[in-house]
């Protein structure tokens, strides 16, 4: 008897189902701890956002909207039981919101409104998230849970990459981790900038974990991070994903002491990774500054000159997904007419160009730059304070992260992707933490001052004498 194509042979389901029940008994286990914690909630909506269990197991999880009963429970848990020291008004969460707002205006004019709507019920919700967030994750332990949480869904689909490309080879647009082809992290361009964007996190993680100390097995695990990362990432075959990897060690370079050192080890990592790809990797990596031979690339350069285009003569943009409307013909040198049509816009900025016009292009840089001068006034303020070391350290971390994703990105359309609304939102609650931290200074140098006797002299305050001078 043949087999039905669309029904799994008997092992496979029950493999199926049993992956299945396990996420899902994750899931819950998260929804029950976030009754007692919260922010627990947060980290479950940041799992589900990047991991995507309805679409991992679509057979169990699929079932319900996860996404939306995880958000709403997020909602009223801090509503009515965790509304704590709420961050004061940051430039970045104004901005944020400014953002939300804009894309919905662009959204109402589309040129495709059925494509638009579409896409606007989700990034809307990735926008707005990344606002709230900072309410929900304010000390030291719930920021490095929602980094642990980032880093582990990603690692969920990078390390099948890893494993399958050292077991059985790799190549471009397959399906080797747990997502389908072009859904979230199952698109190869995206989790390959996602991967090596973590590697920052992960070394600020390995210096000042709490809940994952560098310790006992760990610092295996920890040693071992970077490499998944990088070997999963170029096991997509994504050109993205080692133009990330090369602007990180760049920046690394320049940023340690020991460069000698630092650039044999690159050296080294190189003349190990590249014949461990294989040669179409090698063939794949090598068209990056062939733009013109290479027709995946000469297609982008023909659609970011439509896009800018389109742009001067609709400074409001076209809405979601107006690149569905692309068209433009090229004679190439041997005389031959090259068009393309519909073609996506692969670049974040672009993607946003495009969609939500010069207006829209404003607001996200200014977005971009918020967030980095927030980072580059906290790492300079707590440079110098031992006791916010760690606070000092995950601002460079977020601004390596940002960077290294940003220069990947130019390359791939993820303008409404979570992870650097993820770390928007962190740079708002460490800066939010900051300010915590002074105001409670203050307020004990306050409380010192009222404990000293009102006849004690302001000058011999300042000489550190708590008596007034013998006569």
């Amino acid at each position: 008897m043949k087999l039905d194509t669309d029904d799994p042979p008997g092992g496979e389901r029950g493999s199926s189902s049993v992956q299945g029940l396990f996420i899902l008994l994750v899931w819950t286990g998260l929804l029950a701890l976030g009754l007692y914690a919260p922010f627990v909630l947060g980290l479950a909506y940041i799992w589900i956002d990047l991991f995507r269990p309805q679409d991992v197991v679509p057979s169990v999880m699929g079932l319900l909207p996860v996404s939306m009963i995880t958000a709403c429970l997020c909602g009223l848990a801090y509503a009515f039981g965790d509304r704590r020291d709420p961050p004061p008004l940051h430039l970045v969460t104004v901005l944020t919101v400014i953002w939300a707002v804009w894309i919905t205006a662009t959204t109402t004019w589309a040129v495709l409104p059925e494509h638009a709507w579409t896409k606007w019920d989700w990034a809307f919700k990735t926008v707005m998230f990344s606002a709230f967030m900072p309410f929900l994750f304010r000390s030291r332990i719930q920021i490095e849970a929602a980094i642990l949480t980032i880093i582990l869904a990603i690692f969920s689909n990078t390390i099948p990459f890893c494993i399958k490309a050292l077991v059985s080879g790799s190549g471009y647009h397959r399906q080797l981790g747990l997502l389908p082809v072009n859904v979230g992290l199952g698109e190869s361009s995206t989790l390959a900038i996602d991967s090596i964007a973590c590697i920052p996190l992960i070394i600020f993680l390995m210096r000042h974990s709490k809940i994952a100390p560098y310790k006992g097995a760990l610092k295996f695990a920890y040693w071992a991070a970077p490499t998944i990362a990088i070997v999963g990432a170029f096991a997509t075959f994504a050109r993205a994903g080692l133009v990330s990897c090369f602007v990180w060690a760049a920046y690394t370079w320049w940023h340690v002491k020991r460069k000698v050192m630092l650039a044999a080890v690159f050296c080294m990592a190189a003349l190990i990774f590249v014949p461990l790809m294989g040669e179409q990797w090698a063939d794949r990596m090598s068209t990056i500054t062939e733009a013109e031979t290479d027709g995946s690339a000469f297609t982008r350069i023909v659609v970011w000159q439509w896009t800018i285009e389109y742009a001067a003569q609709h400074p409001l943009g076209g809405g979601f997904d107006v690149y569905r409307i692309n068209r433009r013909t090229v004679l190439q040198e041997d005389g031959s007419e090259f068009t393309i049509e519909a073609r996506a816009f692969h670049s974040i900025y672009m993607e946003v160009l495009g969609e939500h016009g010069v207006v829209g292009a404003i607001i996200f840089g200014a977005l971009m730059m918020a967030f980095y001068v927030s980072l580059f006034r906290l790492a300079w303020k707590t440079k110098k304070n031992k006791d916010l070391l760690w606070l000092h350290d995950l601002a460079r971390a977020l601004m390596v992260c940002a960077t290294t994703y940003f220069a990947g990105s130019a390359f791939v359309g993820v303008a409404f992707q979570s992870f650097h609304y993820f770390l928007f939102a962190f740079s708002v609650s460490a800066s939010h933490y900051f300010l915590r931290v002074q105001a409670s200074a203050q307020q004990e140098g306050a409380a010192v001052q009222r404990r000293v006797p009102l006849r004690t002299p302001a000058s011999a305050l300042v000489r550190g004498r708590d008596s007034l001078p013998a006569p």
